[in-house]
């Protein structure tokens, strides 16, 4: 499975992206505001890499790399990103797990944006009547903005934010509004 945009490539994670995957998730940049930490070895990176490309061949669904295409759009090459959908089993029921890690060299263009619509707009990665989360720091701004200009809202107060991290906030993409 392949998403493209005018101005990215998508593609499933796959083990030749571990290097690039273990340079994005070690770049405390790319954690600004956010209450996770970056990852501290490589061995993390390959044991999430494995866990990623399982949810690939379980569910036909995942994280994708992101990647600009031909060149376009002023951006650089190499991977700019990873975002997509995972299932996620909650105290609601079952929901789709928003993700999305960007390269802080092309943050603030859109590329989040970008990608992220692109993935919540294929059926074959939100299938209708399927509910999407994110779970986000309180307090990281840029998160909470890209969710909001994507469609998610607050979770009401009476549901568990998934992880139980302190200071973290359960944002929520309804069923119906899948495409």
């Amino acid at each position: 499975m392949r998403l493209s945009t005018p101005r990215l490539r998508l593609a499933p994670v796959a083990e030749e992206d571990l290097e690039e995957l273990f340079a994005l998730h070690t770049d405390p940049a790319a954690f600004r505001g956010d209450t996770t930490p970056p990852l501290a070895d490589r061995v993390q990176m390959r044991w999430v890499l494995g866990q990623w490309r399982a949810v690939w061949a379980r569910e036909g669904r995942g994280y994708l790399t992101v990647r600009a295409a031909d060149g376009r759009g002023g951006l650089p090459p190499g991977l700019l990103g990873v975002v997509g959908l995972s299932p996620l089993e909650t105290d609601s029921g079952p929901v789709l797990s928003a993700y999305w890690r960007i390269a802080p060299a092309v943050q603030g263009r859109g590329v989040a944006t970008e990608a992220m619509g692109a993935v919540l707009a294929d059926p074959r990665l939100r299938p209708r009547g399927v509910e999407v989360v994110a779970v986000t720091a309180r307090g990281n701004d840029a998160s909470r903005a890209l969710a909001d200009r994507l469609g998610f809202r607050p979770a009401v107060a009476t549901r568990d934010v998934p992880g139980g991290r302190d200071g973290d906030l359960l944002l929520v993409l309804p069923a119906e509004d899948a495409p």
